[in-house]
């Protein structure tokens, strides 16, 4: 028999036009013929393997294998069916002449192993190119796209072919054939490596499929295969050289690779190819350029850190090269490697020397790297701190390093690494290692009382002379030990009478609380910072601080509860999808610490605590945040997160005696029994009579506030408005007769000098004209019997006392409720005809049957039926009936509080001045002309008043006043403007959200008055720079709107009297340009930007235009012709030193865009010289 030359085999199959002598024996279309050789080829196989020594039978199967391509699925199926089961008979022969060592017989197998396995590694190679093109077919939709019948034929074609099945037997029988001790049976190792190869390459033919190694037991099949061909066969420098180039150049290859290392280590204990592949990926010259390499090999060093860690470690060497690297992926694996590997040393049993340090170098490398360049590789710091803090090993010296660099990075300017940060200090507080005292709480005050009573007790003793040898810098024994190595400095020695064991752990207990006390202290310090976070444009962060407050809050730690309530206003975030996910995590994180408490204890304690939570929680919310808490009650009740027995147990509070419960805790149950019916009335109709008997009897008498909140109870039952001014269920109104309305009377009359009595009236005034369906009749009557008592009337002189040129005495308290309660009344009256005007639009569209006793009907006969005759009728009434109609009662007082009102000396009581002025206020708001009339004065009180509150009305009351009149108020709106620079913060504050209200909503026009909004995007206080730049970002959505007002707010901010300093103005600047985004409008203001210059000879100016020009992003060829078309506008004043930074910068700039054309690159290099010249002049 011929010797096989295998070799030289392989190397003809290479070629294309592979030739075969008996190709022609057999003919292409004859499938029959095919068939009927493919089943002699088997029976001589199955008869002996070594059949293959027949040339015919050999040639046969080679030409079969040729016409691959032209087979039918079971002539496929038979073939590889063939020689798998030729190789594995001859296997099985050869590994019994093996252990019959019958060297005699070692030539043959050899022989036989070469064919077949030769025809095995063809016949694999044509059937997964196979199996592979029509995997691309069906993922391109080529079949089914195919028109004609030979398509529908292809796609209707039955398989028999099952090349998954047929994969793993030959996969199987490759394996069995590298367990044989081939090295037996080849002499010459050259042709020993040229055999094994054929059983590695095939395995990377098949690993080029993601599909192929989905399956595990294909997976490891494979496995085993390179497994055997490296440790027993010397293939590690062919195998290294594939997976590397694998690695490169199949997405889904970094994953297996590393799984196979972790194989091969775990199963042969073999380590040399993962070192050689490690140190070959160390020595790599990794480019930004590279797009996939580093992305490849990250993923891969990642993936073996996790499998096989203790590898890593043995070439941490190299694997560490890479954290110089300019390529940022790849420091971003090397620090999630340093956390997997930290994670590795700190679960092994034991720990030796060497382990410590290498822990100790790897928490420096991620302290180090907290400081990174790449955003990301600072997020993949904190990513790690998270991992590390679920380890039993606590680290506690270096957790404490890595708590002050999470801190650090909360004012970091990328968004993912705040988050990430955030989200380790919540970790850090939920796994810290201070469980052991104090139940785990971190408020600060306990520990520092157990510290100064562990100070005190260790200042009276010696140590003892066992222990004296001992200093502070004796390292610790271990890692966990670190927090062991501080000693006391400077006892003062009173008594050696301890035990050595004692004082060491006195020492240690020492130790343990001043960690404490510094993690403590760490957190303390990162809160103000979490509470701006808490207004972050971006809600992930948002989302993220919301679960921090609760794990604070959780473990006690001071001021927490002070971010829960922070966090309430962002129960009115936007109806987005972002929008409903902070909603929902507010709602989610309100449920956590105050109702889904008590877990396991039983149902009644369960809702004594909620009741208890909730009540303080109401209590304690501040007057500003109170409406946000109501909203999230009600929401909270909208989705049944609050029981039918916690709602019984809040009105058994309510209801209890003074020896039961206290005043606080009654108001606090009313409070939320009201918030909770928001979302349901019934909560408050099934119970009137118990609201009547407590907060509108005796008790209510006696704490005005639990009146009030009971006053706002009441206004429940009317539901929530369909449209604007119309109570949901108009059969909610009640008649004047009712008794609740004789008990909101007499509370209203109260004799009291409480100022608490203010909004007490308020809300009362609320429910009369929400409830009664004749409201102006009984507010007229309160009013007339409030006068007679102040002025000491009867009921025949009333009519004359108020404009009587005679001097009366009158109580200024009981006068300054008179004037809240017109003031009120007429800004309610005004209200309810607005009401009645939708409600009779809205019956009148919908052709509902009114009752003929309402007083729609009473006006339907009076102006007729349409619907510009009643809204005029309306306008009229308003307009010339409330305040200057001749039986008009409330016009009877417009004189009087003018008068209050200009004569701030004479009436020099402070609450008579602010009811005054609030009445003058809402009085201005029914009528134009009165508004006409007294607008001087107001804003004379406005300027004169040293009552921030009574200002601050006053400026809510001109934002009303501009929608209802604005043809009056626009002309004087500068007011406005100018008290954005107020001195008071709370001024400051509510200007800028009147303003804010005014403009977004197109009530107003701004002309040129943006520059003075703009300056509060740098102000000093976080809450007005917040709520301007919250401005400026809604502005932005409107068409245009920063982009055409931008000129004017330049010129505002950078010169004349009003200009801001110039770190103010970058700082505005560079948030205002942001808003820049169309490529027209940024040539526009680059083209405009340049004229600027032409004609300035303020340096200042100069450098704001160029500090200006440098925030453009020049993306767009055009924005870039500009520039450099503006060149002799500027050239001269790139003689100052900052101006010619700013042009060095857009230079960098420019050089720094991707994708730009040869004429462009030209066009900006020529720029960049005329810049360096004007640089070298200078």
């Amino acid at each position: 028999m011929e010797e096989f030359a295998l070799s030289e085999e392989l190397e003809k199959l290479q070629e294309e036009n592979y030739y075969l002598k008996t190709l022609a024996n057999l003919r292409e279309a004859d499938l029959i013929q095919i068939s009927r050789e493919l089943q002699s080829c088997l029976e001589k196989v199955e008869e002996d393997p070594q059949n293959i020594f027949n040339t015919q039978l050999f040639a046969r199967l080679k030409s079969i294998t040729k016409k691959f391509s032209n087979l039918k699925p079971p002539q496929i199926s038979q073939l590889i069916n063939i020689i798998i089961t030729g190789l594995a008979t001859e296997c099985e022969n050869t590994s019994g002449d093996l252990q019959a060592n019958d060297d005699q017989t070692f030539d043959s197998h050899r022989q036989a192993l070469n064919m077949w396995s030769f025809l095995l590694g063809w016949a694999t190679y044509l059937a997964e190119n196979k199996a592979q093109s029509k995997q691309n077919q069906k993922e391109t939709g080529e079949f089914t796209s195919r028109s004609g019948r030979r398509g529908k034929e292809r796609n209707n074609e039955p398989s028999q072919w099952n090349w998954d099945e047929q994969r793993k037997a030959t996969l199987t029988v490759m394996v069995n054939v590298l367990k044989l001790n081939l090295e037996s049976i080849w002499v010459m190792k050259q042709e020993l490596e040229t055999f094994v190869g054929i059983f590695t390459k095939t395995v990377f033919l098949i690993l080029e499929s993601p599909l192929n190694i989905k399956d595990q037991s294909t997976k490891m099949h494979l496995f085993e295969i390179l497994a055997i061909s490296t440790k027993n066969y010397k293939q590690t420098f062919a195998i290294k050289t594939s997976i590397l180039q694998h690695l490169r150049y199949y997405e889904h290859m970094p994953e297996p690779t590393a799984e196979l290392l972790g194989y091969l280590h775990n199963k042969y204990t073999y380590t040399q190819l993962t070192d050689d592949i490690l140190m070959e990926i160390g020595d790599a010259d990794l480019s930004v350029q590279d797009k996939t390499g580093p992305k490849q090999f990250s993923k891969f060093l990642v993936r073996l850190s996790e499998v096989a860690a203790s590898l890593v470690l043995r070439q941490l060497v190299h694997v560490m090269k890479h954290m110089d690297s300019p390529v940022g992926p790849m420091r971003v694996a090397v620090i999630e490697i340093t956390g997997n590997l930290i994670e590795h040393l700190a679960n092994r049993d034991e720990q030796t020397e060497s382990d410590k340090e290498t822990l100790n170098n790897l928490f420096n490398i991620l302290k180090q790297r907290s400081l990174d360049l790449n955003g990301f590789v600072r997020a993949k710091v904190m990513q790690a701190c998270i991992k590390i803090c679920d380890l039993k090993a606590k680290f506690p010296k270096a957790r404490q390093h890595l708590v002050d660099r999470a801190i650090q990075c909360l004012k970091d300017k990328s968004v993912i690494v705040r988050k990430y940060a955030i989200q380790a200090l919540a970790k850090f507080i939920r796994t810290h290692p201070f469980g052991m005292v104090y139940g785990g709480e971190l408020r600060s005050q306990p520990w520092k009382d157990g510290l100064a009573k562990i100070n005190e007790d260790s200042s009276s003793i010696e140590p003892p002379e066992e222990l004296s040898h001992i200093t502070q810098e004796s390292p610790p024994s271990s890692p966990l030990a670190d927090a062991q190595s501080s000693r006391p400095s400077s006892p003062s020695p009173i008594s050696s009478n301890v035990s050595p064991e004692y004082y060491e752990k006195l020492n240690l207990t020492k130790r343990y609380y001043a960690d404490a006390l510094r993690f403590i202290e760490s957190l303390s310090t990162a809160i103000p910072t979490l509470f701006q976070l808490l207004d972050s444009i971006n809600k992930s962060e948002v989302i993220e601080t919301m679960e921090f407050f609760v794990a604070a809050y959780q473990y006690k730690l001071d001021r927490a509860e002070e971010g829960l309530t922070k966090m309430l206003h962002l129960i009115w975030s936007r109806e987005t999808d972002e929008g409903k996910s902070v909603k929902k995590k507010l709602i989610e994180c309100y449920q956590n610490v105050y109702i889904s408490t008590g877990e396991g204890a039983a149902e009644i304690e369960r809702v004594e605590q909620t009741v208890r939570n909730l009540v303080r929680l109401a209590d304690t919310t501040s007057v500003a945040k109170l409406t946000s808490l109501e909203e999230l009650f009600s929401t909270m009740m909208s989705t049944e997160l609050i029981s039918p027995e916690v709602i019984e147990r809040l009105w058994t509070v309510y209801a209890a005696s003074n020896s039961q419960t206290s005043a606080k805790e009654r108001r606090g149950a009313m409070m939320v029994l009201a918030s909770l019916a928001k979302a349901k009335k019934e909560i408050i109709s099934e119970k009137l009579n118990v609201l009547r008997n407590i907060g509108l009897s005796s008790a209510g008498r006696q704490d005005l506030v639990l009146a009030r909140y009971t006053c706002i109870a009441l206004q429940r039952l009317a539901g929530e408005a369909k449209i604007k001014g119309s109570p949901r269920d108009e059969s909610t109104r009640l008649p004047v007769s009712h008794p609740i309305f004789e008990d909101l009377r007499n509370i209203l009359e109260i004799h009291t000098n409480s100022n608490q009595w203010y909004p007490l009236a308020e809300q009362a005034i609320n429910a009369i004209y929400v409830l009664c369906n004749n409201p102006d009749i009984l507010c007229g009557e309160i009013i007339k019997q409030k006068t007679i008592f102040v002025f000491k009337l009867d009921d025949d002189s009333f009519r004359d006392e108020p404009s009587t040129s005679e001097p009366v005495t009158v109580n200024t308290t009981q006068l300054s409720q008179l004037l809240f309660i017109v003031g009120h009344v007429t800004l309610k009256q005004l209200v309810h005809l607005e009401t009645i005007e939708a409600e009779w639009k809205r019956r009148k569209q919908s052709g509902e049957t009114k009752d003929k006793n309402h007083v729609e009907d009473e006006l339907d006969q009076i102006v007729g039926t349409t619907e510009d005759e009643f809204s005029e009728m309306i306008t009229q009434i308003r307009e010339y009936e409330l305040l200057y109609g001749a039986n008009s009662l409330l016009g009877e007082f417009g004189g009087l509080v003018a008068k209050i009102c200009a004569n701030r000396k004479v009436f020099n009581d402070n609450m008579l001045q602010f009811s005054a002025t609030l009445a003058l206020a809402k009085f201005m708001c029914v009528s134009s002309q009165y508004c006409e009339t007294y607008l001087p004065l107001l804003f004379n009180v406005l300027e004169k008043s040293n009552d921030d509150t009574l200002r601050c009305n006053i400026i809510i009351a001109l934002g009303d006043l501009v929608v209802l009149f604005n043809n009056i108020i626009d002309p004087e709106i500068n007011v406005l403007y100018e008290l954005l620079a107020d001195e008071s913060l709370e001024i400051k504050r509510n200007a800028l959200m009147v303003l804010t209200h005014l403009i977004l909503n197109g009530m107003i026009k701004t002309r040129g008055q943006l520059g003075e909004m703009a300056k509060c995007v740098a102000d000093e206080n976080s809450r007005i720079s917040n709520l301007a730049g919250q401005f400026f970002t809604e502005l932005a959505k409107k068409e245009n709107a920063v982009y055409n007002n931008l000129p004017d707010i330049i010129s505002n901010l950078s010169r004349g009297e009003n200009a801001v300093d110039e770190d103010s103005f970058k700082r505005i600047m560079k948030f205002l340009f942001r808003f820049i985004e169309k490529d027209k409008h940024s040539e526009n203001v680059i083209e405009k930007l340049c004229q600027r210059f032409k004609n300035l000879d303020d340096k200042r100016q100069w450098r704001d235009i160029a500090y200006c020009l440098s925030q453009l992003q020049y993306k767009h060829d055009g924005s870039v012709r500009r520039l450099v078309e503006g060149f002799p506008n500027y050239q001269d004043k790139l003689q100052d030193t900052d101006v010619l930074k700013h042009f060095r910068e857009i230079v960098n700039k420019l050089k720094a865009r991707k994708e730009q054309s040869t004429e462009m690159k030209q066009f900006i290099e020529e720029y960049e010289a005329k810049v360096k010249a004007c640089e070298v002049t200078s």
